[in-house]
């Protein structure tokens, strides 16, 4: 005998609902579908996190496996043994992912790595293409593809947005200096950071003298996402500024600070490329960050992508991951104190080459000096 549930509007029966009691069960399913929605959405982006803050860990324990190796960490630009910032070619454009590569288990690219600067092969940081042919013999570019562990899960970017080029979400720490381009750097510059240029300095564990636990060596920065128009984000774009952030003065740093709601942005620089090269340093937007404003604050550029003040930033909601020297990953706030106590007596003064003692910009800036004699708690 076949059985069968039923609404019966107006009248009684054993499995029968009225038309309200069945809009009361439905208004019902539905709120509880609202409360679970931002539940599942809050455990994925922790699963997100835990893996960024696991991605950060093996590039900062593989920095580990290179010092080991070679006595120093890798440096943004110029790598120690590989080329020099003056010897007419491209090779010093080479940033510190490739120096990575035998540790992280992308041997390949990096023999590669090592055959372009021997053989002197056209494939350059900047090529674009997934394949270069050179004297009619083809060569996989290894600055070309995906990388997972130098991608943030949280990102929106899943495919390169410079060609074939790898893209990254993670950059080395510059310190609390504020020189912009690696062609730029003298003697004097970019040392209070991990990375600077490797034929001037190269950062030993010897040498952070404030303590491993105490200095960062990645930082979380976001990608750009496309190119050839001006991307209304703070994340994702670079904000222009009103005179050159070379040596930027502290006003100057004030003005990429108002920039950071979002309310008062005059203009996103157009054919911004944060973090779509992996391997080149010609520009710090590309693998390295300045550790000057809090996270998420706005990038800054005059008037050119490779002449930029590079922020920290992530789509992690309230901070950033940071690895610091030691292999320990912690994550960051934004809301982290940047400015040291008589830091608004210094207003108007420009941060001056080979900067030494205290940071200017409080215990974020004290995070990217390795020398500044400043112990922190965070």
């Amino acid at each position: 005998m076949k059985r069968s549930c039923f609404i019966k509007l107006g009248g009684e029966g054993k499995l029968g609902f009225t038309l309200v009691e069945l809009l009361v069960v439905i208004a019902i399913i539905g709120i509880l579908i609202g409360l679970l929605l931002p539940a599942v959405q809050a455990a994925r982006e922790a699963a997100r996190r835990m893996q960024c803050s696991n991605n950060v860990k093996q590039l900062s324990l593989s920095c580990h496996t290179m010092h080991d190796a070679v006595n120093h960490f890798p440096s943004l630009c110029a790598q120690k043994g590989y080329a020099t910032l003056d010897d007419g070619g491209f090779h010093w454009r080479v940033s510190w992912p490739p120096m990575l590569f035998p540790y992280i288990e992308q041997m390949a690219r990096y023999d590669m790595v090592m055959q372009i600067r021997k053989d002197d092969l056209p494939i350059a940081p900047y090529s674009t293409s997934a394949t270069v042919t050179h004297n009619g013999v083809e060569y996989d570019n290894p600055y070309a593809g995906l990388l997972s562990g130098f991608l943030c899960p949280s990102e929106t970017v899943t495919d390169p947005v410079d060609g074939a080029l790898a893209p990254t979400s993670y950059r080395v720490n510059l310190g609390d200096e504020t020189y912009n381009n690696s062609v730029s750097l003298g003697n004097d510059s970019l040392k209070r950071g991990i990375a600077g240029r490797g034929d001037q300095y190269t950062c030993t564990m010897g040498s952070i003298s404030d303590g491993t636990s105490n200095t960062a060596l990645f930082v979380e920065s976001t990608i750009t996402t496309g190119f050839d128009q001006a991307i209304q984000s703070l994340r994702g774009g670079i904000a222009q500024t009103t005179s050159d952030v070379y040596r930027m003065p502290l006003s100057l740093v004030e003005e990429c600070r108002s920039f950071r709601d979002g309310s008062n942005l005059t203009s996103v620089y157009p054919n911004s490329r944060r973090g779509a090269r992996l391997a080149d340093a010609y520009g710090t937007v590309f693998t390295g960050v300045h550790m000057v404003l809090p996270p998420n604050s706005p990038t800054c550029s005059y008037n050119h992508y490779e002449y930029v003040f590079c922020a920290a930033s992530s789509y992690h909601p309230g901070g950033v991951q940071v690895g610091m020297c030691d292999g320990s990953v912690h994550f960051i706030p934004d809301t982290i104190n940047c400015k040291r106590s008589d830091y608004n007596s210094l207003d108007g003064g420009t941060i001056s080459a080979g900067n030494s003692g205290q940071s200017y910009f409080g215990i974020w800036g004290a995070l990217g000096s390795r020398n500044g004699g400043e112990s922190v708690s965070f």
